[in-house]
């Protein structure tokens, strides 16, 4: 079962990354558009911003499921706890992604303090990365 539950969690990971390199490079592409970007494109931000959600909560579920499970809770660093406030930090923006994404209308730019805070969750991503390398290797 704690394999099982690895798998998961590595898919989640695989779930995050990718909704959030697409949902990068749908941005990237509907500002170099000329006038308003093509509906196709646009199409694309509320599959992209579920992938990412979907990801990272599976991320979060798996995570604490292991855990609890295989550590039984336990305070295992301070680079633990930094690696779980990145992880809050992702969760966070994906949720507020995912949000300014059902609540907007089909063709908006997203939200000015979400084109800040997407870059920042991606080098949040790569530091709980290399937390959780440095914390279970």
């Amino acid at each position: 079962m704690l394999t099982f539950m690895k798998i998961l969690h590595f898919f989640g990971l695989m779930l995050g990354a990718a909704g959030g390199m697409g949902g990068m490079l749908v941005a990237i592409q509907a500002k170099r558009s000329e006038g308003a970007p093509p509906p196709g494109l646009l199409a694309l931000r509320p599959r992209f911003t579920l992938i990412t959600l979907s990801g990272v909560l599976l991320l979060w579920l798996t995570g604490l499921w292991l855990w609890l499970v295989r550590y039984e809770g336990a305070l295992l660093s301070t680079a633990f706890l930094f690696k779980l406030v990145a992880a809050a930090f992702i969760l966070a923006v994906a949720l507020l992604g995912f949000m300014a994404v059902r609540r907007g209308q089909p063709g908006t730019p997203p939200p000015a303090y979400l084109q800040r805070l997407g870059p920042l969750a991606g080098l949040a991503s790569y530091i709980a990365v290399a937390l959780a390398v440095y914390v279970f290797a």
